[in-house]
């Protein structure tokens, strides 16, 4: 048996440490006749590695001692975002399965929004093909129609929007992304914990001189729509 764990990095803190103790110690247990049925195998899916999950061994402040909660992770598979060539290869399945047809440009607008985000490579055709154009396959998917998608997934900022800017909550995701938005010129460093962590999140990229970036268009979209609002609100 494999087992999937969806968004495992969702939980935080007790309850994360809680739920990898317990798959240690089936683990650890799983010669015994009674954990015998401990599953072979597992995935734990999310957006960051497990294994950079680090917690402080004692609760004190002058404590700098820190370890890792799971230490038994055969792999760790990034699964990296779509090329422009792939969604368009995407796009063209649909097309090859109902006869609906994505022009060039309306991929390429795809691309421009996404950069290859896997959920919003299929968030921005969906709301295209079925909410926008309403599953009539006889109407071309335009770039017009895939920037109204844009602004749509903008405004009601559905499960990965949100989860977006549940990150923001985090200093260290906000220390970096305030500074990306605002257009500071922050070198990209491997040693710098923050920037890497918002790395692995996908959040932000590297320009071609090494400087961190927004990841995608619409990242930088909704994340200064929201502090537009807070400011506004704050005021």
């Amino acid at each position: 048996m494999v087992i999937f764990f969806d968004e495992a990095d969702c939980l935080i803190d007790p309850p994360l440490i809680t739920f990898l103790r317990q798959i240690r110690i089936g683990y650890n247990n799983r010669s015994d006749s009674k954990s015998s049925k401990f599953p072979r195998s597992m995935a734990l899916v999310g957006l960051r590695d497990i294994r950079n999950y680090l917690v402080q061994v004692r609760s004190d402040n002058k404590s700098k001692g820190l370890v890792s909660t799971f230490n038994i992770i055969k792999d760790a598979l990034t699964l990296p975002n779509f090329t422009q060539d792939e969604i368009g290869i995407l796009y063209r399945q649909h097309t090859a399965a109902s006869g609906q047809v994505f022009e060039d440009k309306a991929i390429l607008r795809a691309w421009y929004w996404s950069e290859g985000q896997p959920w919003l490579v299929n968030a921005l055709a969906d709301e295209a093909v079925v909410k926008l154009l309403k599953n009539d396959f006889s109407q071309v998917v335009t770039a017009e129609i895939i920037d109204a998608a844009a602004e749509n997934l903008l405004k009601r900022r559905d499960v990965h929007i949100n989860a977006l800017l549940e990150r923001l909550k985090e200093p260290r995701v906000a220390r970096v992304m305030n500074g990306v938005i605002a257009g500071a010129s922050l070198k990209g460093s491997e040693y710098n914990e923050d920037h890497r962590y918002c790395l692995d999140l996908g959040l932000v990229a590297l320009d071609e001189n090494n400087y961190l970036r927004p990841a995608n268009a619409i990242y930088p979209e909704v994340l200064s729509r929201v502090l537009t609002e807070s400011t506004a609100h704050s005021g």
